[in-house]
């Protein structure tokens, strides 16, 4: 059943303060006998929301079994709109469920978000101004407004990432504003209907770096849209972002990305910044605004409506909302854009199975997921940058009948995004996957110089010759890298550069700006690769072993490579290999190459020797491996059978190789990249810190690169 609040109609139509609202009216449909109890509920919950306290009236109306739907705030008496309350009665939870959730005050979520019930209309809506810190980026909006400032790792406010502004020659910035990105729908005129439309903002003394940043906007912009066609193409359908775009010559189109410039202050907080570009137009109801901008305030902000009803009626779907993304170093990308863009469409909501109240979820990891508890469900590295791994809490494409997304609001049926029955996905590089990339122009193989293992080598190409060096996995840490298969190091901005003819090397990875990658499809299938700190593109610059350069993109062919997907089988019986840290890349040996049980395994930088291999044998229980010192014959085990984090390890005697602690699960998150689950424990191997200190079990941390190897074949 449901009960709907209204009140009579305000004198003269005009919205009455606080003090002067009318007595409420009750419609209670589906008649019950608790029918005056359930008034005097919805009276105290309407109350707890005009008194601006969102979080007790959802806990006072869960614990006497009700659920707050969707509500607006009248912007100028801030109290509940007449009409707008929708409370859900559950008859199996009014007397037997009387205790509340425990509710959580999440300030941990590595970007903001805004959790937003506005008033809608043909102008969109209007925040309510409240007191607010200055520093609280959300400060002007509405006090129902939730704004957790929080940033992604490493996030440096107040820090611009990026190049310094520089004029273009002419042909590069013609060349700049005709990038397009291949496989954006090209939707009728390009602006009717419901649009994501795009602002690049900035004061009037902030660089203007529109035109040297355009093609990495195309890149990162089609990159976002991947994100959510990529998950769809797990379902057999298709999901694009619905941009505005304009025409491009020769045909198609580009995403529209506006010019805006706002006056001084007016990015100070998420409000001003709003409150500028409407005044300047961009308040049209059918959009979602997502602003680019040049300060430096917060890392990302996206509002969101609380409202869970699963039909097209729902505020999330209808009503004007806007985003922010800074240049803020460290956030500046399609990571924080397709998270934004998760909030406008309406993730996550507070009902949702695994929602941390603050407009994410537990359930690690996913687009719009952090914190929380670790689930084996979510490990693979693509996983972080997909929407809802699970399928459960906010995008499922086809929802099993009953669950909470086939009958709670899914961002999935959201009409800001194009939806097609079948899969239209491009064969792009793929987080997780291992490619050889080669130049079109030379067919060169992109590898570090010679095949050199060693940090700070300049990276070149030459002919195609099978060698790991050659090989790339696709690796995220917020954002695209390219983890060289050979050396386990990061193709990197040359010294953090960002001046055209800046070199490419590889580094120890870090997850800094200068190690992010945008990919720009283009229509022959090759894709221009662009430096998120520098925003040029990778070059060739002549043969082996000349290094690479970044230049301003022109779309020539020496700046634009095919990737070829490169096999990779999977963990072989009878096979030896180096474990190898993710992290550190030292490799597991047995200390001392001893021979003896209980010796103890440490780690130590690669060296060859038979102590560091390791040859894998099939268990008896399926998926599960007992792990051979090539050079003892002995298994890896744990040095107690328990449970216990920290617990060391060791190598003991195979015997009947049927302890469960010599049994260990591998859990990929990439190619070749392990989670090693001990059967015993349900822990995993973990990289301890020193050389030659020993390894131990932990409770398994996704977001920690400690807890996976990779298994380089001998």
């Amino acid at each position: 059943m449901r009960v709907e609040y209204s009140s009579p109609t305000p004198r003269n139509g005009r919205r009455h303060r606080p003090d002067h609202v009318a007595k409420p009216q009750f419609t209670v449909r589906n008649r019950i006998s608790e029918r005056d109890t359930v008034k005097t509920h919805v009276s105290r919950i309407l109350t707890k929301l005009d008194l601006r306290d969102r979080v007790q009236a959802v806990a006072y109306a869960y614990r006497n079994g009700l659920a707050i739907r969707a509500f607006l705030i009248d912007p100028i008496g801030q109290h509940v709109l007449p009409g707008t309350l929708i409370i859900e009665f559950r008859p199996d939870r009014f007397v037997h469920d009387r205790e509340a959730p425990q509710v959580l005050a999440r300030r941990t979520a590595l970007i903001a978000v805004t959790a937003l019930m506005m008033v809608t209309g043909t102008s969109g809506f209007t925040p309510s101004p409240v007191e607010a810190a200055p520093a609280d980026p959300c400060a002007g909006m509405a006090a129902e407004v939730t704004c957790d400032n929080d940033v992604f790792p490493g996030a440096r406010l107040g820090e611009r990432t990026g190049p310094r502004a520089e004029e273009l020659t002419k042909s590069q910035a013609t060349a700049a504003a005709q990038a397009a990105p291949a496989g954006i729908p090209c939707v009728g005129d390009g602006v009717s209907g419901k649009r994501v439309e795009v602002l690049y903002v900035r004061e009037p003394a902030m660089p203007d770096r529109y035109d040297l940043l355009s093609p990495m906007f195309q890149a990162w912009l089609a990159n976002a849209d991947d994100v959510y066609n990529d998950a769809a193409a797990q379902s057999g359908k298709s999901r694009h972002i619905r941009y505005a775009t304009e025409a491009v010559s020769g045909g198609g189109c580009r995403i529209a990305v506006r010019r805006v410039e706002v006056p001084a202050g007016s990015l100070a907080t998420f409000a001003d910044g709003i409150t500028a570009v409407k005044a300047l137009g961009y308040n049209k109801a059918d959009r979602r605004y997502l602003m680019l901008s040049e300060a430096t305030v917060v890392c990302g902000v996206g509002q969101r409506y609380v409202d869970d009803r699963p039909g097209a009626e729902n505020y999330n779907n209808t009503a004007l909302a806007y985003a922010r993304v800074d240049a803020t170093a460290n956030c500046f990308g399609p990571n924080a854009i397709a998270h934004e863009l998760g909030h406008m469409l309406g993730a996550v909501q507070t009902s949702a199975p695994h929602t941390d109240n603050s407009g994410h979820c537990t359930d690690q990891f996913s687009m719009m997921c952090y914190g929380g508890t670790p689930t084996f469900n979510c490990l693979e590295w693509n996983d972080r940058r997909l929407p809802d791994c699970n399928r459960d809490d906010y995008f499922n494409l086809a929802p099993a009948a009953g669950s909470y997304l086939a009958t709670h609001w899914n961002t999935a049926n959201n009409d800001f995004l194009v939806k097609g029955d079948t899969v239209d996905a491009l064969a792009h590089p793929t987080v997780g996957s291992t490619y050889v990339v080669t130049n079109v122009s030379t067919g060169g193989a992109l590898e570090p110089i010679d095949g050199s293992n060693a940090r700070l080598t300049r990276l070149s190409q030459r002919p195609p010759n099978g060698a790991r060096s050659q090989k790339w996995l696709m690796s995220y840490r917020t954002g695209l890298q390219l983890a060289n298969a050979g050396s386990g190091l990061c193709a990197d901005s040359a010294y953090s550069g960002t001046t055209p003819g800046t070199q490419a090397l590889q580094y120890t990875c870090n997850g800094q700006d200068g190690m992010r990658w945008a990919y720009l499809p283009q229509p022959d299938g090759s894709y221009a690769i662009i430096n998120w700190l520098s925003g040029l593109a990778l070059t060739a610059a002549g043969a082996h072993p000349a290094p690479l350069e970044q230049r301003p993109f022109t779309g020539t062919a020496d700046q634009l490579w095919k990737f070829t997907r490169s096999t990779e089988p999977g963990p072989q019986a009878g096979q030896t290999y180096y474990l190898a840290g993710v992290k550190s890349r030292d490799n597991a040996e047995v200390l001392d190459a001893a021979t003896t049980a209980g010796a103890s395994v440490v780690h130590k930088a690669h060296s060859g020797a038979k102590n560091q291999q390791w040859t894998l044998r099939k268990s008896t229980i399926s998926d599960y491996w007992h792990v051979i010192n090539a050079n003892s014959g002995m298994c890896l085990n744990l040095k107690a059978a328990n449970t216990t984090a920290g617990t060391q390890v060791v190598q003991s005697a195979c015997g009947g190789f049927t302890a469960a602690t010599l049994t260990w699960r591998l859990r990929r998150a990439a190619d070749g990249t392990y989670a090693l689950v001990n059967r015993h424990s349900n822990k995993v191997l973990n990289m301890t810190t020193a050389a030659l200190s020993v390894l131990d079990q932990q409770t398994l941390d996704g977001n920690n690169d400690n807890h996976f190897w990779s298994l380089v074949p001998v």
